[in-house]
């Protein structure tokens, strides 16, 4: 399976992200009942937005990529055996 170490978060994720994260450090800062720990969270968004790549975005496109040229050569051996 290859991955890509490019650039796989566009401009608007990023920016989803930064607003995620900020909100869920917000929330712990603004509300003594929520506990401390939920702010752990807002690491793997903001960090993500930071990097631009994000490892399960890119999990994910190289399992798609790999199933979906397992499909277009099934289609192309059975296009070219109809010939």
């Amino acid at each position: 399976m290859n991955i890509d170490f490019n650039v796989n978060v566009s401009r608007l994720e990023t920016m989803r992200r930064y607003l995620l994260g900020s909100a869920l450090i917000g929330a712990v800062l603004l509300s003594p009942a929520a506990p401390s720990w939920i702010a752990l969270f807002a690491c793997y968004p903001i960090f993500t937005a930071m990097m631009q790549w994000d490892p399960s975005n890119a999990l994910l496109q190289a399992v798609v990529n790999r199933s979906s040229k397992s499909v277009q050569d099934a289609m192309f051996r059975n296009s070219t055996a109809d010939y």
